[in-house]
């Protein structure tokens, strides 16, 4: 009987022992998932208040346009530091803030990590200091940015628009050297103007250059013309001023009527009726597909969260669909600095370079740690497509819907827009780059609601500022 008992015990002990070395493993495997792949999730809560009071010992490094300027930087002293903004409004959308009540946005969000040192970069002292709970420093970034231009880019857009945007970026490159949208907001004064900021609903927050999404209107013509000049299409054409597209008539501008035509005189006169035409020989596929070698459908890399551009073809597509889409209306939609990335492919020789915003990354002791070489992210189309097309864009520019793009300084190529909205306010584009023998800047200009063409409103803006881009942007290195 006593020997029972005991084998009783003996079971029940181990059972109780196994369930407990169950148990620590179990926590042993939860605890290592957490800090193995949940860590990050954790650590950037909102509710985790020890993050905060984490970065809070941290001076958050500053921000330097190409030019050396600086930008944004931390005052005070550890766990009471507070942002400094140069030009709180010129660069509130891109630099954004950092503020302990609202969070981040904008630069001081996407590269929080790399500002506060926190991105597996932190030599043996800094990890020493963090152990010892010591000083901190974050890393610096140096941006693609002028302040120059950032400045010339907003002022003409304010002079012009209360809502649009600029994009002026290095086709060779691409590199973004102004990003300017409005409405926009005071970056050190976030907080106290935050309620009125609400009440206007006017999207100040909003990055219009990389989040705003437009029917790019008669600027996506450079791509129908890039899928047709790789088509066995027939690219005569004889113009009566309209064109029916499966019982819809599509009109020119002003109703004009300009007989026969060819692809280069189609694109110099921005003729509706061509392109849909054409554009509904060339198929849905053909079109779409090229839309994706400009970078249509997919993310696009870069430091910024970037809205896509859309073309919306693999699905059931109506012929007036495809007709309205082939001049940028019906299922397209684009941000600005993706039609800037589209000037700067033809520009470029057909090449297509990834954008970038930030160019390098320093230490606290200004020692590299990271910087960004330019690299190709789309070969879009062939240097003789990507020949042909500027010579037609020069066209534009010199005889055609784009005049008021002209310099004498040098020659310019581009392609306006004039694109419908649900409001019944056209929006204004300008697309081009120059010089167009061989581009240093490639320019995107879209102003919300215009009610007037492109070409009246938009490529003046476009004209001005590759001018005095060209003007001063002598190389800083």
């Amino acid at each position: 009987m006593r020997w029972n008992v005991f084998n009783k015990d003996r079971k029940r002990i181990l059972i109780v022992f196994i369930f407990l070395v169950l148990m620590s493993i179990s926590m042993m495997l939860y605890l290592t998932y957490f800090a193995v792949f949940q860590a990050e999730t954790v650590r950037s809560h909102p509710a985790n208040r020890r993050s905060s009071i984490a970065e809070g010992q941290i001076k958050r490094g500053d921000i330097y346009d190409r030019k050396g300027e600086l930008l944004a930087t931390s005052e005070g002293e550890a766990g009471n530091y507070h942002r400094i903004y140069s030009y709180p409004t010129l660069y509130a959308h891109i630099i954004g803030y950092a503020n302990s009540s609202l969070g981040k946005s904008g630069l001081e969000s996407s590269m929080n990590d790399y500002l506060l040192n926190r991105n597996g970069n932190r030599t043996l002292k800094e990890i020493s200091d963090f152990i010892r709970n010591e000083k901190q420093d974050g890393n610096s970034l140096i941006l693609t940015l002028d302040t120059q231009m950032q400045s010339k880019a907003r002022e003409l857009l304010q002079e012009n628009t209360e809502k649009g945007s600029i994009v002026l970026m290095k086709p060779k490159t691409g590199e973004v050297l102004a990003m300017a949208s409005l409405p926009d907001f005071n970056a050190q004064t976030i907080l106290e103007d935050w309620d009125k900021i609400q009440q206007s609903d006017n999207g100040a927050l909003l990055n219009r250059s990389i989040n705003g999404r437009y029917p790019p209107g008669s600027t996506f013509k450079v791509i129908t013309a890039a899928g047709l000049l790789q088509s066995n299409v027939n690219l005569s054409y004889e113009d009566t001023g309209e064109q029916v597209i499966d019982g819809r008539t599509f009109r020119n501008a002003e109703n004009a009527i300009y007989g026969d035509v060819d692809l280069d005189e189609a694109l110099m006169y921005s003729l509706n009726t061509y392109f849909v035409r054409k554009g509904v020989d060339l198929g849905a596929p053909n079109l779409g597909k090229q839309a994706d070698e400009f970078a249509f459908n997919q993310k696009i890399p870069f430091e910024l969260p970037i809205s896509q551009s859309e073309f919306d073809y693999k699905g059931k597509l109506s012929m007036t669909t495809l007709a309205a889409s082939s001049i940028g209306q019906g299922n397209v939609l684009a941000t600005p600095l993706q039609m800037a990335m589209v000037a700067s492919a033809v520009a470029n020789n057909g090449t297509m370079m990834k954008p970038y915003i930030v160019s390098e990354i320093e230490d606290s002791d200004g020692r590299t740690i990271e910087s960004t070489e330019p690299e190709t992210l789309k070969e879009s189309i062939p240097s003789d497509v990507a020949e042909k097309l500027n010579e037609y864009l020069i066209d534009v520019v010199n005889d055609g819907s784009g005049k008021n793009a002209r310099l004498n300084a040098f020659q310019v190529a581009g392609k306006t827009g004039t694109a419908e909205n649900a409001t019944g306010r056209n929006h204004a584009w300008f697309i081009g780059y120059g010089p167009a023998e061989d581009a240093e800047y490639a320019v995107a200009v879209i102003l919300e609601e215009a009610d007037e063409s492109g070409g009246s409103v938009a490529a003046p803006i476009a004209r001005d500022l590759l001018l005095y881009a060209y003007r001063n942007g002598g190389e800083d290195e």
